[in-house]
């Protein structure tokens, strides 16, 4: 028996025909928040970064990952971070990411306790894969199923599934029924996922869903996603 579904809350954006409004703070950035009353230092929200133009330095508490969506960066220390690049900065790194012909970025911003003091070599502190070439295994924890969910963890814990990584939903692949305690927000790189109320996300959707939502996907074609969850899940009932 399915459980009762619940996708109260949920934001979907699609960053190609999104609304544009000034960057907090100036700087000539424009930036669209998905989650409602999400903030720079705290949110999930789309940067649209002109040329010439560097990204926001957030503070030594704050721990920044993003997806660079298009066009490309240029991080202080000379690497060039590219479309399809996921980068996570461990809290506490200093560094300055400037784009010299524009790129377009999702973002998720949260507070960090696991700042290790002082500034952090980049080098160390960065970690940075591209979901077109990187290497998948199965997604831990979920339920055995027939078209498995295979994942790259960019920052996971295996126990939990919370943390910051590329899911690839096979073509057929469902995921198992869950309740999530904290957000879970991603974004489709490629192809589509259809959600247990009917509503299908397409390429370039943003999606959030607030804590409480129960859901199950299914990707009849398969499809690619950046995915961040901030909070264990709870699994329900198994893959069918």
């Amino acid at each position: 028996m399915n459980p009762d579904w619940n996708l109260d809350g949920r934001a979907v954006v699609n960053w190609r025909t999104c609304s544009w409004r000034p960057f907090p703070g100036g700087a000539g950035l424009a930036w669209h928040p998905v989650r409602v009353g999400s903030w720079p230092d705290n949110g999930f929200f789309l940067l649209n970064i002109p040329p010439g133009k560097s990204m926001p330095q957030f503070g030594a508490g704050v721990r920044e990952e993003f997806v660079v969506l298009d066009g490309s960066l240029s991080d202080s220390d000379g690497l060039e971070l590219v479309d399809g690049d996921f980068v996570s900065y461990r809290p506490g790194t200093f560094h300055r990411a400037g784009s010299p012909h524009g790129s377009t970025l999702l973002c998720y911003t949260a507070p960090a306790s696991d700042r290790e003091g002082g500034s952090l070599a980049r080098t160390d502190a960065r970690k940075v894969a591209n979901w077109r070439t990187a290497a998948f295994e199965p997604y831990p924890g979920l339920p055995d199923s027939g078209r498995p969910l295979v994942w790259h963890d960019i920052r996971g814990n295996p126990a939990t599934a919370e943390g910051f990584y590329i899911v690839h939903f096979p073509p057929g692949a469902t995921s198992a029924a869950h309740e999530h305690i904290g957000y879970e927000e991603f974004v489709i790189l490629d192809g589509s996922l259809t959600d247990s109320d009917g509503t299908t996300y397409r390429t370039d959707d943003c999606v959030s869903l607030p804590p409480g939502s129960i859901h199950s996907s299914h990707a009849v074609t398969g499809c690619v996603t950046a995915s961040m969850i901030n909070g264990p899940f709870r699994i329900l009932v198994d893959d069918t």
